[in-house]
């Protein structure tokens, strides 16, 4: 029996790429985190606060979404393309960056109602070969 105020901890498993576990294990070891469960509800949290934050959003917006994406993922250049014609009237502008051999970074300066930036951001970061896709919202 649960006592009061204990939550109950179910287990769950995740897949990983080995870089990225590596990553985590040298930021738990800088950070004196007491386990990988841990940092992992750190992170939960902080990402259920980015959508939850997203999602209040109202009006009209302007800011940047920074895509972060692996280049030779087959067809995904083709569909950042395709994506970025048809929210041309959201996106002013796009800035491309190599990062590395398999990396790039693209830059989209947004302006338009937040729904709208909001699914065009979901639309990226779903895609396959996508590493990251962050908002970041400015105000006058």
């Amino acid at each position: 029996m649960w006592g009061i105020g204990i939550p109950k901890i179910t287990r769950v498993s995740l897949t990983l790429p080995q870089e990225l576990l590596d990553e985590l294990d040298r930021m738990l070891k800088a950070e004196k985190y007491a386990s990988r469960s841990e940092s992992v509800r750190d992170a939960l949290r902080d990402f259920l606060a980015s959508y939850k934050w997203r999602q209040g959003l109202k009006g009209r917006q302007v800011g940047i979404i920074a895509v972060v994406y692996e280049h030779d993922v087959r067809g995904l250049t083709d569909a950042l393309v395709d994506i970025q014609h048809t929210s041309r009237g959201n996106i002013s502008a796009v800035q491309h960056i190599h990062i590395d051999r398999k990396h790039c970074l693209e830059t989209l300066m947004v302006k338009g109602q937040a729904e709208k930036i909001r699914k065009l951001l979901d639309k990226l970061a779903a895609l396959r070969g996508v590493k990251q896709a962050k908002l970041v919202v400015l105000s006058w």
